[in-house]
């Protein structure tokens, strides 16, 4: 029974997929098809000639029965055609309250983590929000993020370990600020920013934090023009009854973070858990969002009449000075070849940084390396940054493998600035991985599977993707023998959170002409919509 109810849910979102198959996701990369595709779909429209019928086929007469044709014909309603969103264009109307652009408007920015757990859904909303500060103060708006606090001392301690140095609201907000203002170099953002917090506890078995309560019931609707949910589904999953999101504020925007449908899979019990969640994440940004921003093209549809592709995170500014500071290195006389570390002839180093978890692709990463061992002679030590539930049995089954991988704990990735030369990321669970940013604006090179969570990064110099082994093998090799390509200013600026914030105001905002045509479209007395 429970496996039927499964194939049932599989089966819906398919046939909604398909259906919603008229929807292209814009993302932020290169076109999936090229000026040359197109070129050559004209050549050959223009060299087929088109066939041309000489004859009318012969029509079958058959009886039809006087009732038949006196019966009437039921009118069939037609289907709504609704504008695919996208980002607003440079100098495009956008609807007044939506337009994120605009510095007198208080935003609001709610998330699901906070520092100094350094999770991608505690460091991007924080520097988001610290970025969006700029030129508010001025304008009369403002930026508040709001956070969870752990008010169970169990869970601080095993989120933020037992040797933080804060136990209170006020000592927490301290160190964020103090990381806003020597780690993330934003001293004014650091005394700018607004914070307010939201009580909540940790689920270890999902290792994720929950509300213990109505979020909403906590903001007042007069305080906020615009209200950011970072990880929509997430926040609202086990929320307690209260005022819908959209129905309290004027623009709800979602920023959809994580991909729980793969998650889910790697569980037990996931031929439920897996449908489920797919069905579950798609109702809770539907419900809760007018807006949704997904990170990369790796996400299912959740609400295609709302929802848009594009990366808006960015790097914080010091790995960027990395960068400039690794193309000055390799521009200066010989460095390309001599440099200690980044040089074509230096000794390399290469690492992988993330959370030590199987679905990150840890065993993936194992028999790469192994196979490299076997079939080109490859052998290399891989640094491994970052804790998590499967490192001890992560650690042992690379011994058993033979495969030298060095565990090494958490770090903060700009302590590995001018350490190593290579990272590796095997995964493909992940939407858009922060790490692969902060490697790339480093100037280091980054060896990734070729998936759509790493299509943004696949316009940089040194990203080197693989679609096989045998891809694996020969970009490891070419990264071990040669100097990365220094950072241009181009790739440096679109890495940046200025140009991320510039990439949210645009796909955030609802242009005017696209609200027109929503508006027109749902006007038509005949027409009917399915809704997924």
């Amino acid at each position: 029974m429970l496996q039927d109810w499964a194939d049932d849910v599989n089966e819906y979102l398919e046939k909604i997929e398909a259906e919603n198959a008229d929807y292209p996701m814009g993302t932020y990369t290169k076109p999936t098809t090229s000026k040359d595709d197109h070129s050559k779909k004209k050549e050959e429209s223009a060299v087929k000639p088109a066939t041309i019928p000489t004859e009318k086929p012969p029509v079958e007469h058959q009886s039809v029965s006087k009732e038949e044709v006196e019966k009437p014909k039921k009118k069939k309603k037609s289907k709504i055609s609704l504008p695919v969103p996208m980002p607003a264009k440079d100098g495009e109307p956008v609807l007044p309250h939506t337009d994120i652009a605009d510095k007198s408007k208080r935003v609001w920015i709610v998330t699901t983590a906070a520092l100094p757990w350094m999770t991608g859904t505690a460091v991007n909303p924080l520097l988001r929000a610290a970025y969006m500060t700029t030129g508010r103060t001025e304008a009369g708006g403002s930026v508040t993020l709001m956070l969870p606090w752990l008010e169970r001392e169990q869970d601080r301690d095993s989120v933020y370990g037992k040797e933080r140095d804060f136990d209170t609201q006020e000592e927490q907000e301290a160190f964020i600020r103090r990381w806003l203002s020597d780690k993330a170099k934003l001293p004014d953002a650091s005394k700018e920013l607004n914070i307010e917090w939201y009580t909540a506890w940790q689920n270890k078995a999902e290792n994720s934090l929950y509300s213990m309560g109505d979020i909403t019931a906590l903001i007042s609707a007069d305080d906020v023009d615009i209200m950011i949910l970072e990880e929509p589904e997430h926040l609202n999953w086990y929320r307690a009854p209260g005022e819908h999101w959209t129905d309290k504020f004027k623009h709800v925007v979602g920023i959809v973070h994580t991909n729980y449908f793969v998650y889910a899979s790697d569980q037990p019990a996931a031929f439920i858990r897996a449908p489920g969640m797919r069905l579950l994440c798609s109702w809770m940004c539907r419900a809760h969002c007018h807006r949704l921003i997904k990170l990369s093209g790796t996400l299912g549809r959740f609400a295609p009449e709302k929802e848009l592709v594009e990366n808006v995170h960015g790097v914080r500014a010091s790995f960027l000075e990395t960068g400039k500071e690794v193309r000055r290195r390799l521009e200066e006389g010989d460095g390309a070849k001599t440099d200690p570390v980044f040089g074509a002839e230096a000794d390399p180093k290469v690492y992988f940084i993330g959370k030590m978890l199987w679905s990150k692709g840890l065993l993936s990463l194992m028999e790469l390396l192994k196979y490299a061992e076997e079939s080109a002679g490859i052998k290399v030590q891989v640094d491994m940054f970052g804790g998590g539930p499967d490192k001890d049995a992560a650690e042992a089954r690379a011994k058993s493998l033979n495969v030298d991988l060095e565990f090494k704990g958490p770090i903060d990735h700009g302590d590995l600035d001018f350490s190593h030369k290579i990272f590796i990321n095997p995964s493909t669970s992940e939407v858009l991985t922060t790490t692969t940013a902060e490697a790339l604006a480093m100037g280091k090179f980054a060896v990734l599977p070729s998936h759509p969570s790493n299509d943004f990064f696949a316009q940089f110099s040194n990203c080197l993707t693989y679609t096989n082994k045998e891809e694996f093998v020969g970009n490891l090799y070419y990264a071990l023998t040669h100097s990365p390509e220094p950072l241009s200013d181009e790739e440096s600026f679109t890495l940046s959170w200025e140009a991320a914030t510039k990439r949210l105001e645009a796909a955030g905002s609802i242009p005017v002409k696209e609200a027109e045509l929503t508006a027109e479209a749902m006007k038509a007395n005949e027409a009917g919509i399915e809704i997924s």
